[in-house]
């Protein structure tokens, strides 16, 4: 993602993001913000 729209553009990855390991994979990917309707979730899984 970050490659396509550079480093100046914000890139928020949403849909299917259902967990920490799917959320850390858009990160690496390039993302600076995730929608995720499954964030409590995926916070809980960080603090584990």
């Amino acid at each position: 993602m970050r490659k396509t729209v550079g480093p100046d553009l914000g890139v928020k990855a949403s849909g299917g993001i259902r967990d920490l390991d799917t959320a850390l994979k858009m990160i690496d990917a390039g993302a600076t913000r995730i929608g995720a309707s499954a964030s409590v979730k995926i916070i809980k899984e960080l603090d584990k």
